[in-house]
């Protein structure tokens, strides 16, 4: 049941700006008896992977059966999954949420930093530009803000929305972007914990990786109608909350 419930954070945060890994690392910690590693983090991820893949199939076929748009999209998001993945490959982030000490306090700092970002995002005026108006230096920039995400905390969605709506893309566009980028990384840091893990695949993450795919699709719906609407300061407020929540567990334990 644990497990379970585990995949239903995980899909309902995967895309709030809220971070999926922050909200693991603070229940892992609440239920001691239920830690989960990053392997077992990055498995519920695939849920929420095809939570993407399913919401946006439409545009994705659209895509795909367009060739000069199907390249634009492919360079911008090969550029923009760069920097996570060298982060990713080159520091050793997985042992540093895994073994750290004080991953909560790292996790509470993270997650004032994209509270700030989304308090401040919130008040910018909506922009004009489509995705296919992204620069390779846009995409890259999205993408360097994409990799601060491997920090528990850190909303990956919130982080490279709140760039997107920097660099002034329509609010929907700017989603779009933020989503679609998670496709590769999202697989890419499954696939990259599955080859460096040891552990044997656990089975037993079948039914609460499916539960992240369901509740996935609820939260992309409810991403796309508070950004929209402007109300990204309730996540902010949120994000605040959830960081002294973090930094107290960790000072109640020391």
């Amino acid at each position: 049941m644990i497990d379970l419930f585990f995949g239903i954070v995980q899909g309902i945060t995967e895309f709030l700006p809220i971070s999926s890994s922050g909200h693991l690392v603070i229940l892992s910690e609440i239920f001691n008896s239920n830690n989960l590693s990053t392997y077992e983090i990055a498995f519920l991820h695939l849920g929420t992977f095809f939570s993407i893949l399913i919401f946006y199939l439409k545009d994705i076929v659209s895509i795909l059966k367009n060739k000069d748009t199907f390249i634009k999209i492919s360079k911008l998001i090969l550029v923009g999954i760069v920097p996570a993945a060298a982060f990713g490959l080159f520091l050793p982030i997985s042992t540093i949420i895994d073994e750290s000490s004080a991953i909560l306090a790292i996790t509470s700092i993270a997650y004032i930093f994209i509270g700030v970002i989304l308090y401040f995002a919130d008040k910018l005026d909506e922009g004009n530009k489509s995705v296919l108006d992204l620069t390779i230096k846009e995409s890259l920039l999205i993408g360097f803000a994409q990799a601060l995400a491997l920090f528990p905390g850190v909303s990956r969605s919130g982080i490279t929305l709140s760039t997107a709506l920097y660099l002034k893309l329509k609010k929907t566009e700017a989603i779009f972007f933020s989503l679609l980028l998670g496709l590769p990384t999202i697989f890419g840091a499954w696939l990259l914990t599955f080859i460096q893990s040891s552990d044997p695949i656990n089975t037993s993450l079948i039914i609460p990786s499916f539960a992240a795919f369901l509740s996935g699709l609820i939260a992309i719906r409810v991403l796309i109608n508070f950004t929209v609407s402007s109300k990204l300061n309730i996540f902010s407020v949120y994000c605040f909350l959830m960081g002294l929540i973090s930094i107290g567990i960790y000072l109640i334990n020391l």
